[in-house]
């Protein structure tokens, strides 16, 4: 699995800041993985794992990030809790049972969670992402001259050319790497 991470000066602190918030402890591959990459984004990321097949649009990080574990608390539910760690693209959770470790799907429509993995690597290692299309990265003038060569001038607009432009931004300000744990 490829993540564009978020990264943190202060991981060690944050971790212990985010731990005495919350009045629990973060299990162990969780805690390494935040060492490692402080959450972050996972373009072009698919699973398919305990029945449910889906995006994995993000982890959450601690601190100043895109999407911050600070706004997140852990979920009481059944006598357990469990901290949502990463999202899809359509709002469900990806939550870790901070007793035993274990990864679930939670379904943000019918509240339902799914049994996924015994362990954050196991998830991981079901997460699949492909390298970002050269057709994301074109620039302005190359996508315009490849919808004009297909008889598709008139889709081209100012609001297109905006969205192509903040496409290409959010692209090219992306490093990715292969998630190790």
């Amino acid at each position: 699995m490829l993540i564009s991470k978020f990264g943190a000066a202060d991981i060690e602190g944050l971790l212990e800041e985010y731990e005495d918030f919350i009045g629990e402890e973060i299990p162990d591959q969780l805690r390494l993985f935040l060492e490692k990459y402080n959450g972050g984004e996972t373009p072009n990321t698919r699973f398919q794992c305990g029945g449910i097949s889906s995006d994995l649009k993000a982890f959450y990080g601690l601190g100043k990030v895109k999407y911050s574990l600070n706004h997140v608390t852990p979920l009481n539910l059944r006598g357990s809790s469990y901290l949502p760690f990463a999202f899809d693209s359509f709002g469900n959770q990806f939550v870790m049972d901070l007793i035993l470790g274990t990864v679930l799907f939670l379904d943000h429509e019918n509240g339902h969670m799914t049994r996924m993995t015994n362990d954050l690597k196991s998830f991981v290692q079901v997460c699949e992402s492909r390298e970002v299309k050269c057709a994301s990265v074109k620039s302005v003038e190359e996508r315009e001259a490849d919808l004009i060569k297909r008889g598709r001038k008139s889709v081209i607009t100012d609001a297109l050319r905006d969205l192509w432009r903040a496409e290409i931004e959010r692209h090219s300000a992306m490093m990715l790497e292969e998630v190790i744990l």
